[in-house]
């Protein structure tokens, strides 16, 4: 597996069973995205700029095929949004198609179609958007006619087997693990806070500080990769979030794999982080209903918030003093 396709696979794995939204977009990752390479930060950026005008906060920017149409108050008509994100030059290069040209484009579609076993009455669906068949056959004929690349295709360093360069899946999953231990330990760390210190905190975010202080005290207190700072900056960027722990956590994650990986691989990290949102959301739901106090919690809880020696770091974090 190559790291594209890891992060459209890690993206889907945790979107929730019964729900049509997420079928359908597990649908579209699996039949075309992994598939055609679709780079998930490039189709990220290009939904923004398509729906409202602007690239993503990361800093990526949208496809020039994409930039061009969110420009324009009229997008190509029979493409649904996720097909011209993530393939805003097929989209384009089929609108521009006419005479003769359209003519010859629409008889291939027809038959391929055919063929595939779509009938001709089934070639655009119920909301007036083009059949899946269609869409497909049309992707294979801009690259058949036109020789070109497609235009949200990953970048080769994206597309090598990840074994190649020394990976496992075994050491993917255990990456999937360490995302999975800190969405939960945050979550206690927050949770047994909020219990027995809950007098001492003003509100969420110094308490989301040394939840995340408590889980990663050696980037911080020990490697000092990861600045206090950017802990305390994190939580406040995350108190106004509609969950604020889930915000800090992916926060936190993409610090923590720079840390590792190193700060040029940041963009790649958020996007990796950001389509992981709905597992770490499960988890630290799942955490919260499940959470009672445990020994070991609450002794690593207390060991940082009673001894006198941490009380000009508790100050700085904005803790209150006992008594």
């Amino acid at each position: 597996m190559n790291t594209n396709t890891r992060i459209w696979e890690n993206s889907i794995t945790g979107l929730p069973q019964g729900d049509q939204q997420a079928e359908q977009f597990e649908h579209y990752a699996r039949e075309f995205f992994m598939p055609d390479s679709i780079a998930p930060s490039v189709y990220l950026a290009n939904v923004a700029a398509l729906m409202e005008g602007a690239a993503e906060e990361s800093g990526v920017q949208p496809s020039p095929s994409a930039a061009k149409m969110a420009l324009s108050t009229q997008h190509p008509t029979g493409f649904p949004t996720w097909f011209l994100a993530a393939y805003p030059d097929v989209a384009l290069w089929f609108s521009s198609q006419d005479g003769l040209d359209r003519k010859a484009v629409d008889v291939e579609v027809t038959r391929r179609s055919a063929a595939s076993g779509t009938a001709a009455s089934h070639l655009v669906d119920e909301n007036g958007f083009f059949a899946h068949t269609v869409l497909r056959t049309l992707i294979d004929l801009y690259r058949e006619r036109t020789g070109s690349v497609l235009e949200c295709t990953a970048p080769d360093t994206d597309l090598q087997e990840e074994g190649a360069a020394g990976s496992t899946d075994e050491q993917a999953m255990t990456a999937q693990q360490a995302v999975d231990l800190m969405a939960a330990n945050i979550t206690r760390y927050e949770r047994e806070l909020a219990t027995s210190y809950g007098d001492r905190f003003a509100d969420i975010r110094p308490r989301l500080t040394v939840a995340g202080l408590l889980q990663l005290g050696y980037y911080v207190l020990v490697d000092h990769v990861i600045p206090l700072a950017t802990l305390i900056q994190a939580a406040d960027e995350s108190a106004s979030a509609g969950d604020p722990v889930v915000e800090f956590v992916e926060r936190l994650e993409i610090e923590v794999f720079c840390a590792e990986g190193g700060e040029k691989e940041r963009k790649r990290v958020e996007e990796a982080c950001h389509l992981l949102r709905s597992r770490i959301l499960d988890v630290v739901l799942q955490t919260r209903v499940d959470f009672e106090e445990t020994p070991s919690l609450t002794q690593a809880t207390r060991n940082f918030m009673d001894p006198p020696q941490f009380e000009p770091l508790r100050q700085t974090i904005g803790i209150r003093p006992t008594g």
